[in-house]
This record gives structure tokens, sequence and C-alpha cells, in this order.
């Protein structure tokens, strides 16, 4: 068991138990002798192998050694001392990059000080933030000790040469990609063609980190436009991938892709891409963490790789042209710290489906019960699944599909009497009677009686099928609503004896003027017709300060109530748990656990762009 850091230990980690896998040489911190006894072999390719398979497996250690080692500390090394510098890593990424992601290890603006808070709110031992430097310290020593099979640590092997700064780039699968090699599919030019960047600050270091890695790294060692450039010579990477070593960075990817790196000196054109330079320039705040697709491009790109793939088994229809149609141009993510929150923002012009909505609050949270745990919401749902369809309906291909759908949607009175008064549409889970859960789907209907004409279809066709499947139905009144149950426990494998204590396979509906709600068991539609002003999930003082966060007026709503789905939880686990596992969990992870409170996320129309905003806060 990983001991955690204790409230009552301010400074000392103890050890993580190293893995069993050994994929890495024992280290070595000898420096590479380019020009020893071996530089005449290396000059004529000669070098013996000690085991191609061997090396393969280092290569691929090495390669993505960065995003191993490096990757998996990413999260915590944000957490380590900087001030904000410009992206050095994405000025080397080819200009048909179509996906990059990012690092911003070393704290750009306020995102120190922001970092410091908020482990003083989630982490039991950070209070102190004077010991912040040395307690991160030795977790990255233990993330490293781990991940290396306790053969380096952070702060002696990668620390003293880690600029602060972790990229990976793929690029567009257009066919026009340079740099694919054989390892690429055919047709997808670059599909398998990648670059990562590391920053670097001690060129030197960086070097003798790559030569702990084993010999097979740094045998094939040569130098390209002042760069120290090591090749892969092994039949398992078929000699395409390389890592070269400049002054700024370490970058690795195939062969052809990271000379071509090299070659650009960090201004390599891709920030100048106008759809690259339009999401760049939607980031509000500072941020730890950076994500881009250009996803039209990138579809559009897999689009045209199945078109020149017609006449050998693939035939592409319209049904491709039109989704890139509706795609937006490019999608962003980015992570930052708050005081009492890990916040992601994302952004992205608006989806052309047809139809646009506009921010206003919830019609539903007045109708939610207030201990729901778990809430979705998007607004104006008939109106934008009618434009989505019939984008699709348009087209010859999709016909006879939708004439099999047209001729269900009839048996329920049609589009407008299936969906046709739909508005707001949310997802709904709350704890109901008898330590269960319910759930279902809360409508807005736009037009109440189309909204109980379908419950009576419903009602009507259920009834026709129970008669010979075994399904039950009933009537009851609710306070002058009317509820139908669907009572499935006469259905072979549906009874008492087949579920859990408490529960009922039953479903419910009903509807009235301000709400329609299907959903499992009468029990939770009943408290979603009971939930009004000053009962409901909307009238929640701790729910209404989390929506603060991220925008009453939206297009779309969700929320987790971490704390309370842990409260459900906890007392299943204690009685499935032995005391000793209790135990372990009350001493080991509850501490952390207790202080996760909710995760909240909204989107909203800003202009021409839909902005989306994510928070889990912490207490």
């Amino acid at each position: 068991m990983t001991e955690p850091i204790r409230p009552d230990e301010q400074t000392t980690i103890e050890e993580i138990p190293t893995p069993s896998w050994d994929a890495t040489a024992p280290v070595s911190n000898a420096t590479a002798d380019p020009g020893g006894a071996n530089a005449g072999a290396r000059a004529a390719g000669t070098v013996p192998s000690r085991g191609r398979g061997r090396a393969g497996l280092r290569w691929l250690v090495a390669i993505l050694g960065v995003v191993v080692v490096i990757g998996a500390s990413a999260v915590v090394v944000s957490l380590a001392a900087g001030r904000p510098t410009p992206s050095i890593a994405m000025g080397y990424m080819p200009a048909d990059t179509g996906t990059y992601s990012e690092a911003r290890l070393d704290l750009p603006g306020d995102q120190r000080q922001k970092l410091g808070s908020f482990l003083a709110h989630a982490v039991p031992g950070f209070d102190d933030q004077s010991q912040l430097d040395t307690k991160l310290n030795d977790v990255l020593d233990r993330i490293t000790r781990a991940a290396t099979n306790d053969k380096q640590a952070w702060t002696t092997d990668i620390a003293p040469w880690f600029g602060g700064q972790v990229a990976i780039g793929m690029r567009l699968p257009d066919g026009k990609a340079t740099g694919a090699a054989s390892t690429s599919t055919p047709g997808m030019g670059g599909a398998a063609d990648g670059l990562a960047v590391v920053t670097i600050s001690d060129r030197t270091r960086a070097i003798t980190w790559l030569q702990s890695l084993g010999k097979e790294i740094t045998a094939n060692h040569t130098t390209y436009n002042g760069a120290d450039l090591y090749r892969a010579a092994d039949s398992a990477t078929n000699g395409s991938a390389a890592i070269a070593v400049t002054d700024k960075v370490i970058l690795a990817g195939l062969e052809t892709t990271v000379k071509a790196a090299v070659d650009t000196n960090g201004k390599s054109g891709f920030a100048e891409n106008e759809d690259v330079k339009a999401a760049l320039a939607s980031i509000e705040q500072e941020n730890v963490g950076f994500s881009l697709i250009r996803t039209k491009a990138y579809v559009q790109g897999a689009v045209d790789m199945l078109g020149s793939l017609h006449g050998q088994g693939l035939d592409p229809t319209k049904i491709g042209e039109t989704v890139v149609g509706m795609l937006p141009a490019w999608q962003t993510s980015s992570l930052r710290f708050e005081n009492d929150a890990l916040a992601v923002a994302s952004t992205s012009p608006a989806w052309n489906i047809g139809y646009e909505t506009a921010n206003r609050k919830s019609a539903l949270l007045g109708h939610t019960p207030a201990n729901t745990v778990l809430y979705g919401e998007v607004h104006d749902v008939g109106q934008g699944l009618d434009a989505l369809l019939a984008k699709f309906r348009a087209l010859p291909e999709a016909k006879p599909a939708f004439d099999a759908v047209d001729q269900a949607l009839a048996l329920l009175g049609g589009k407008e009497g299936v969906y046709g008064w739909w508005g707001d549409v949310a997802l709904a889970v709350s704890p109901v009677g008898d330590d269960t859960i319910g759930g279902g789907i809360l409508i807005q209907p736009k037009d109440p009686e189309a909204a109980r004409r379908f419950m009576t279809t419903l009602t009507a066709d259920l009834q026709l099928a129970g008669a010979s499947t075994g399904i039950a139905i009933r009537t009851e009144d609710h306070n002058g609503t009317k509820v139908t149950v669907a009572d499935f426990s006469a259905v072979a494998g549906a009874g008492a004896k087949d579920l859990p204590p408490g529960y009922k396979a039953e479903i419910a509906w009903a509807a009235n003027d301000s709400v329609a709600v299907i959903g499992y068991g009468r029990d939770f539609v009943n408290a979603v017709l009971d939930a009004g002003p000053g009962n409901s999930l909307g009238d929640d003082a701790r729910f209404q300060g989390l929506l603060g966060r991220v925008g009453a007026e939206n297009i779309s709503l969700g929320y987790l109530d971490v704390a309370g789905i842990r409260t459900l939880v906890e007392p299943l686990l204690r009685a499935e748990a032995t005391p000793e596992k209790w135990a372990e969990y009350e001493k080991e992870y509850k501490p952390y656990l207790d202080h996760y409170d909710a995760l909240i996320g909204a989107v909203r129309k800003d202009g021409s762009l839909d902005r989306g905003s994510v928070q889990l806060t912490v207490r």
C-alpha cells in the first residue's frame, strides 16, 4: 500500500513500492563517447546488436520516455516554480499538425499561487506553503522511481535539465503530410507521424539522461544541423525513429519529422495557421495544460482518405461531407488551477446543425429533486434534433433509413408527437426511499397536450405488448397528476430475487403543464412532481453557488455531486469490505476524498463561439 502524505507529516513521504517490470538497462552515468572506440563502427553502420528485440523495446521507452516519465508527473510537476514564458514547444510542430497538446509545467502567470492554494484545500499536509517545493520534489521522486524501477529520481536525473514544457502533436491524415515512413498506414499521410517536444535547460545533462536509458539509444549517434541526432537501426522500428537534442529542446518522432523540426529552429509556422491563430486568441486565462484539434481539417482528411480507397471495398457517400459541413474548424481546451478548484475551459466555433439556441436559465432545475447527485441538461432539444435530422434527410443515401424511422415514429404520433414538443431535456439521478437510487429523463413540454398524448400512446402500446410479455401496467394519482407504472416483475429475470434489496423492476411516466418525466421507479417520478420552489435542486444554496461559477444562463449544463455520491457509496463499500480493508480505506483514502465537493460545467454562447467551463471544486 502506498503511503499518502499525512496531515501530521510536513516533509517526509514514504517510499512507493516499485513495479516489477524492467524496460530499461541499469542506469549508467557515463557520458557517451561519440569519438571513442565505436565511432568507426557507428559511421559504418556496423555497431554490434545486443538483441534486436530488446533494443526495439529500449527505443520505444526512449521515444516515449518524456511522455511516460515526465508526462506521468505532468500535473504534479506543474506545481514547481517557474516564471511564465511563451510556449517554445509549439514552434517546432509541423505546419500541418492536426492535434496538439502541451503541458505548461513552468506555471505561467498566477498559476503557482493558485496551485499552492488548491493543494492547501485538497491535499492533507500541504497547508505550509513554505514547504511546497520540498513536498513536490518528494512526490515527483516517488513517481519517477516507480516509473523507472527505482533506477532514476526526479531531483537528480530529470529536474537538472528539464525546461518545463512538454508537447505532443500529430499530423493531419490527409495524405499531404511529409515525413511519413513505412510505419505509417498507406493513404493516411502521417497517421503515425507525430512529434514529441520537451524543452530543456541544460543540453549536456539532457544527453546524459538519454544515455542512462541504455546504450542502444545513443549508440547510433550523428549530428544534424547543430543537433545531436540518435537514430534507431533495428527492425522493430524499421529504422525510422529518431531523437534530436538541441540547445533548447529534445525532439522525438520519425527521423524525417525530427530533422524537419530541427530545421525550423523553433519557428515552424504552425501557430500562424488561421485555425490555430483563432484558437489561441480564444484562450482567456493563463493555464498549465492546453490542447487543440483542427476538427474540420482532421475529419476532412479522413473523408479524403476513404475517397482515395474508393474501388477497394469502400464506397464514400455525401454523408461524410454533411458531417464535415457541421463541424467547427477547431476546438480547444485548457486546464488551470483556481484557489479551490481545478478548472477546464473549452472553446470552439458553433456547430452548424441548422439551429442555434441562445443562453438562458434552466426550465427544469426547479423540477429536479434537491438531493439529485447527477444532472445533465441540453436546451431546445426538439428543435435542434429536427434541424440535425433534416441535414441527413436530404441525402438520397439516407432515404431507406429514414423511411424505416418514419414508420416507427408514426406509431407514436409522428415526429411532432414524439419529440416535436420537447424543449429543454435533462437526465437526473437522485436517491429515493429505502436507500435506493432512481433516475430518469425530464422534459420541458413546449406543448403540454402533445406531451400528455405521447404518454397516453406509450401506455396503450405497452398495454398491448404486456398482454403477451408479462408487463403489468397500472395508473395512480399523485396530487392530481396521473402517474403510469410499468411493472416488469413478472418478466423472466426481473423479479425481486434478481435485483438488489429495495429495488423494483419498474419504470414510470407522467406529464403536467410544466414537466414530463420518464424514469426508473414510481418514487423518482413522484419526487420530480413534488419538486418546486424551495424544494428543488435549482433552489439549493450549495448548487446555486456552484452554478454561479460557470454561469446560470447557458445552452447546456452538467453537475456531479462528488461528496453526495461518496456518501451513498461508502455504506455499500463498508458492508462488503473486511474490517481491515475498511480501516485501510478510512486511513489511506478517505482523508483525500473528503476534500472533493462537486463537478459543475456549462456551455454558453459567446458571439460566434461556444465556450465551456468545468470546475472540480474542493473544500
